[in-house]
């Protein structure tokens, strides 16, 4: 390959197929950054435990540690950056060298539905590896920060802390974006996650108010500018604005648009609109290939293609305010619509307030907030004094935008598909597209409509289906059957409560679940209870089982028999006199899952001899696959059509540990492992299994430097 294109493309340039050339160009590209990126993660792990000299490019400090992003200074992977957890650091600045003894793994990631590919973000992010420092040896300072941003950044925070908008000011100042996880959430459900991005929208209104002041300066001097000499001199402010923001993605994106813009003006080379947008295009993914993986990308470039189709669509601007505010009207409802499209395609779902926060925030911010945060940047930039005083103004500006966000936040706006397959979703556009192109009459109606009735047509259709997440080594698992939802946990109290933040709700949200039967959780503490409240805060009230029942918060394992749920999903409690491991058996289109609980070796004795007719089709290996359980004797009475196993994939002692690995090798035991495979889904249909892992689902196989299995397999009895 590194001869061959190569060669390909020399041979295509000097026959003129400029279409192949510029394909051959991007395949290039691609296969040159990809390789040479395979090739720094092998260099930098290959090696011991080391030194490593690095710059400190960005620092997020909790109460306890610190998370890094460092760039590699030393020779064998240049310019690449890793992500480090630093316990107890000194205080830190962005700029500084450092000489540090880092342990590092290779970047990995939960595979879970409705969960971001952290994977695919580092590739693009040039991140190759993450670690943590280690303690034992010395850190090694080489150089103090001088970097004028940080010390820039660090003025500016000094005026935004006592806002009530800090958090908005600071997006919308500096791109830096430590959001909580109610404001992500508000952000996704009020669909306006694009106006705290700093990209095309805030460079273009800091370049066309540049451009306008240097008219305007110049009519009042009775001395009019050339517009070439203002052209490029507005061009100064955006790209020091750019700056600032740390020449984040979003905004090389838009500093190339603009680019490419000024270009077309200054050479007198006037091309189309559509010219324009395939020019972008082609040069954004020549510059880097691998941004055709990002999401961000996507939307960024395929709204701005909506936009320039919709102009052309609905023709010139009239003149009069109410067919002006008709104009307005239909442009924002076929962009949603479009958008909305777009959106079900990357993220399976959307916002049920999409177009009412664009009608009313995007003009709110473009032509107050906004300017209002960048002259108040100007001025606190410029050492006037009140500096801090400036900034009440565009304060009070977003503070209707933080209020509808806080808002959007607690109701259930997120309309999830999980059932709408990308391929639809694409079908879907090319038809909204289609219809644009032969202008088709009532098309801004039909197509809102069309658009937001997906999300009530489309409601789960789930059967019965298992989820066992890749949580580490911690079990959560879900059962659906039609209207009745089991949640299964097994999840170590000091990670309880964040884990059910950051994976278990994000699940249930995808599923569109927001009533639960029952919640069995064997090993329940007193230290689970802030995860069982936050559950609690999100899922309509249901009653929680547990090996271990706290009063007032659960009840014994053994009262689950007596509820409605056992005769629901034909369930069955394996009891034992002195100590319940709270071991249940579930029917499910008449496969037998066995969930373990608390099992230990001597429990698993006193359960063979208490129950010789112990069976099980599926089967949940219990302690996260030691060897304090899953004995042969249990592996071999059950004899399971399929094993199932929630433990860490990449951990130092790999799980299942080595015994229980020969046991199931001598058995031949099929074995899934959510640590390993990411997600597994199953659905139970009456004479067969359909297992489907997320890992090989959602990673593009090229990214990959072994070749993957298949997507779905099927066991029959």
């Amino acid at each position: 390959m590194k001869i061959i294109l190569p060669l390909l493309l020399l041979l295509a340039a000097l026959y003129r197929c400029w279409l192949i050339t510029g394909l051959l160009g991007f395949l290039c590209s691609w296969h040159w950054q990809l390789l040479s990126h395979h090739q720094a993660v092998s260099q930098l792990l290959a090696a011991a435990p080391a030194y490593y000299e690095v710059r400190i490019r960005a620092v997020q400090q909790d109460s306890e540690s610190s998370l890094l992003q460092l760039e590699i200074l030393d020779p064998q992977a240049r310019g690449y950056q890793l992500r480090v957890r630093w316990l107890q650091a000194p205080a830190l600045e962005v700029g500084e060298r450092w000489r540090l003894p880092l342990r590092l793994k290779a970047v990995s990631s939960r595979q879970n539905p409705g969960a971001v590919n952290a994977e695919l973000s580092a590739l693009q992010q040039r991140v190759i590896a993450t670690g943590y420092l280690d303690r034992q040896r010395p850190a090694i300072k080489l150089a103090s920060s001088r970097a004028l941003r940080p010390r820039l950044l660090q003025q500016l925070e000094l005026a935004w802390q006592e806002r009530e908008t800090a958090i908005l000011l600071r997006a919308l100042s500096s791109g830096e974006r430590d959001f909580s996880p109610e404001l992500w959430q508000g952000l996704r459900h009020s669909g306006l996650g694009h106006l705290l991005v700093i990209s095309g929208l805030h460079i273009s209104l800091v370049y066309g108010w540049s451009l306008a002041l240097l008219l305007g300066l110049g009519t009042i001097c009775r001395r009019k500018a050339p517009l070439p000499l203002a052209l490029v001199l507005s061009l100064v402010p955006a790209l020091a604005y750019a700056w600032l923001a740390g020449f984040a993605v979003p905004t090389l994106r838009a500093i190339v648009a603009l680019g490419l813009f000024l270009t077309g003006r200054l050479l007198l080379r006037p091309a189309n609109a559509a010219n324009y947008w395939l020019l972008l295009c082609s040069t954004l993914l020549l510059l880097n290939p691998l941004w055709v993986i990002s999401v961000s990308f996507w939307l960024s470039i395929l709204a701005v293609g909506m936009i320039l189709l919709l102009s052309w669509y609905l023709g010139p601007l009239p003149q009069p305010w109410p067919q002006r505010l008709r104009y307005w009207l239909c442009f924002h409802l076929l962009l949603t619509a479009s958008m909305s499209l777009l959106t079900a395609v990357f993220f399976n779902g959307l916002s049920a307030l999409t177009l009412i926060s664009n009608l009313l925030f995007i003009p709110w911010c473009t032509l107050l907030a906004i300017p209002l945060v960048l002259l108040a940047l100007l001025y606190s930039l410029s050492g006037l004094p009140f500096a801090t005083e400036v900034w009440l103004l565009p304060d009070l500006a977003l503070r209707p935008l933080q209020l509808w966000l806080d808002w959007a936040a607690q109701w259930p706006v997120w309309w999830s598909l999980p059932e709408l397959s990308g391929t639809v979703a694409l079908l879907l556009c090319a038809l909204f597209l289609l219809l644009l192109l032969l202008r088709v009459r009532y098309l801004v109606w039909g197509c809102f409509v069309l658009t937001f009735s997906i999300a009530m047509l489309l409601t789960p259709t789930a059967g019965v289906r298992l989820t066992l997440l890749d949580s580490g080594q911690a079990t959560v698992l879900l059962l659906e059957q039609r209207d009745t939802k089991l949640l299964y946990l097994d999840i170590p109290a000091p990670q309880a409560e964040q884990l059910v933040r950051q994976q278990l709700l994000p699940l249930l949200q995808f599923y569109r679940i927001r009533q639960l039967d029952a919640v069995i959780w064997p090993r329940l503490t007193a230290e689970h209870l802030p995860a069982v409240a936050l559950l609690r805060q999100h899922t309509a009230a249901w009653p929680l089982f547990s090996a271990d029942a706290l009063p007032a918060t659960s009840q014994a394992c053994a009262a689950i028999e007596k509820h409605e749920l056992a005769a629901k999903l034909t369930l069955r409690h394996w009891s034992l006199p002195d100590k319940d491991p709270c071991s249940l058996s579930i029917s499910l289109n008449g496969w037998q899952l066995l969930l373990p609980g608390r099992l230990q070796r001597l429990t698993e004795q006193r359960l063979l001899a208490r129950y010789p007719e112990l069976s099980a089709d599926l089967y949940l290996l219990s302690d996260f696959g030691r060897d304090s359980a899953n004995s042969l004797a249990l592996l071999q009475q059950l004899a399971p059509v399929q094993l199932l196993l929630a433990a860490n994939g990449a951990a130092a002692h790999p799980y299942p540990v080595t015994a229980v690995r020969q046991r199931i090798a001598l058995l031949q035991l099929p074995l899934y492992h959510s640590g390993e495979q990411g997600a597994i889904v199953v659905d139970f249909q009456p004479r067969q299994l359909k297992i489907s892992t997320w890992r090989q689902r959602q990673r593009p196989r090229w990214t990959e430097n072994v070749t993957p299995g298949a997507e779905t397999e099927i066991r029959t009895r």
